[in-house]
């Protein structure tokens, strides 16, 4: 079950956790209104996510095969076959468009949109430097609006801004940390890695940090309330991502999950909000 639990990539859930961005900081998470549509909303891309990782993983399985980790997923090692995969991708695909009909025909389309964008990704725009780390942003960001359409908010313009800023931010930060984790065969395992330089991908980091930085605190004035003094927290989550980008730990998911101090300073940054919204 557990080994079934990540070939879906269950622990990448959490990146659709964007979806509550426009309720939680508008202050009617707990409405609810809101709360008819949470399950729904989320399933909806959770299932439309895992459908696009079996896809991926169906895509690259003999790329997979030679990658000192990923050779032990499922398709990879064979433990599983291409037609079942393919079959499970179909099931998670076609539950998210159902779930998605339940919350509203505008949130279908925004779905839509983002396994489009996430197809392209994976069939088109994989290897292509650059409009690869965009690509990535624009699913977060679909996400960001996807959240204002089931709950009817209308998301702001510099909290579209910041997503758009930190989802660089996080792409720059992943291909950072793939570039000095494989090394001299990165490019066997990614061939934009191989045009990639490490002080270009360093420099779109630190650039993509301090816009996020100036839009979020630009949002939190906005807001007029005491959010803006969580922006010294999230100058910090920024300046760690940074530093273990560089050692090759520059996946988002892990970086949220299993370094310490960021899981620590994203509870602190989430109690905060909380305190200054509600």
């Amino acid at each position: 079950m557990l080994t079934y639990l990540s070939f879906i990539r269950v622990n990448q859930w959490i990146k659709n956790l964007l979806i509550l961005f426009p309720p939680f900081f508008g202050g009617t998470l707990f409405s609810p209104d809101v709360f008819y549509n949470i399950l729904p909303a989320i399933l909806a891309f959770c299932f439309a996510s895992s459908s696009n990782y079996i896809i991926n993983d169906l895509k690259d399985i003999e790329v997979d095969k030679n990658h000192f980790t990923k050779k032990k997923r499922l398709l990879a090692s064979g433990k599983i076959s291409k037609n079942k995969a393919l079959l499970l991708a179909i099931i998670f695909l076609m539950s998210s468009f159902l779930f998605a009909y339940f919350v509203s025909d505008m949130f279908w389309a925004y779905l839509l949109s983002y396994i489009i964008i996430s197809f392209l990704y994976t069939f088109l725009v994989k290897n292509l430097v650059i409009i690869d780390i965009f690509f990535i942003s624009f699913g977060f960001l679909v996400r960001v609006l996807a959240g204002g359409e089931a709950f009817a908010i209308e998301v702001s313009k510099w909290l579209f801004m910041t997503v758009f800023m930190v989802s660089l931010f996080l792409a720059t930060g992943k291909r950072l940390g793939e570039l000095m984790l494989l090394g001299q065969e990165a490019e066997k395992h990614r061939k934009s890695l191989a045009l990639y330089s490490q002080s270009f991908l360093e420099g779109a980091l630190w650039f993509s940090a301090s816009s996020a930085l100036v839009t979020y605190a630009l949002y939190t004035l906005e807001q007029r309330s005491g959010l803006f003094y969580t922006v010294p927290l999230a100058a910090f989550g920024l300046f760690r991502y940074i530093f273990i980008s560089k050692e090759g730990r520059g996946d988002p998911t892990d970086a949220l999950l299993k370094d310490k101090q960021i899981m620590a300073v994203g509870i602190i940054w989430l109690t905060a909000i909380c305190y200054s919204v509600y």
